[in-house]
């Protein structure tokens, strides 16, 4: 039946409105099958759903409810051809992201729990590489550890090197501390001309002119897709382990940042939409009236999945 599922050209996969994100979610589905030795088509219990869920990675909310909305259709279709009981649209169904939970001892990570952890994953990262010279990853390392403190992409990419200062970096007009270690990445990083790299010999990679922080050797500004690359090629040399990302490290800083405030603070109160999209560095308010709810509950539980890393 499974391999009707796919052939079926009504109800089937080819029926599914977001095929691209079917099989994103689906790929996860098998792994978790070989992993457990139980696929879905032999019916779960909510715990097996919740633990399926919680094997994708996921730390969003939203992207729970689009890998729950693929799942749910593969089982609608499985019950609708008698292959799996009704109860089982019922289980899954009940799901919900507050059942969800991520650890700071899993395989991988999904947030960074505080600085140090970021760090931890950069520097392991830079020696599995074992580069010549290990500046070579000094631009992504420094928009990670940028993006911790809140920075967004535009941001970051037309940061100027005279932000840049020994404790800190100036962010208009606003100066922003941070740890020696980073600002001596940051100020390395402010008067480098480049770097050596190990081609069919030992060559230096001179930095192209540029009042940016964040230049290669090729251009003085980086396009959001030539840092999203640089990213993702670092994140390689440890296979992916630590999600080198530029939204998973700044969604980390701030979840950190209102952590460390709610344990300080007696007037934390995230139920106030306006104070939340102050902690969380965006706009929850919505559009219109019946936009308000979501994106601020959505964020929310976010929050709820990243602190329990500090339970």
């Amino acid at each position: 039946m499974r391999e009707n599922f796919f052939t079926d050209q009504n109800e089937g996969y080819a029926s599914f409105p977001q095929q691209k994100q079917f099989t994103k979610t689906w790929n996860k589905v098998l792994a978790f099958e070989k992993s457990t030795g139980k696929t879905l088509d032999e019916g779960y219990t909510k715990d097996e759903y919740v633990e399926l869920f919680n094997s994708m990675l996921v730390k969003k909310s939203s992207t729970f409810f689009n890998d729950k909305k693929a799942v749910l259709y593969y089982v609608r279709y499985m019950i609708a051809h008698g292959e799996l009981q009704k109860e089982q649209e019922e289980i899954l169904s009940s799901v919900m992201a507050e059942d969800l939970s991520i650890s700071s001892k899993s395989a991988r990570i999904t947030y960074f729990k505080d600085l140090d952890h970021l760090r931890a994953a950069i520097e392991d990262t830079v020696f599995a590489a074992n580069r010549i010279d290990d500046s070579v990853f000094d631009v992504p390392s420094a928009v990670l550890y940028l993006a911790w403190f809140g920075l967004t992409e535009e941001q970051i990419l037309t940061l100027p090197k005279t932000a840049v200062c020994d404790d800190g970096i100036v962010l208009d007009g606003v100066k922003i501390e941070m740890p020696y270690f980073v600002t001596e990445l940051l100020t390395h990083l402010r008067d480098a001309e480049g770097f050596e790299s190990q081609g069919r010999g030992r060559i230096f990679r001179k930095y192209v002119y540029s009042e940016n922080l964040i230049r290669t050797e090729d251009s003085p500004k980086v396009t959001v897709f030539q840092m999203r690359a640089s990213l993702s090629r670092m994140d390689k040399y440890s296979n992916h382990e630590y999600s080198l990302k530029f939204d998973t490290a700044r969604q980390s800083g701030i979840f950190y940042r209102a952590y460390m405030l709610e344990q300080e603070s007696s007037n934390f109160d995230l139920e106030n939409v306006e104070f939340a999209s102050e902690v969380f560095c965006e706009n929850l308010i919505g559009k219109n009236e019946k936009d308000i709810r979501k994106p601020h509950r959505e964020r929310l539980r976010d929050y709820a999945l990243y602190k329990q890393l500090h339970s």
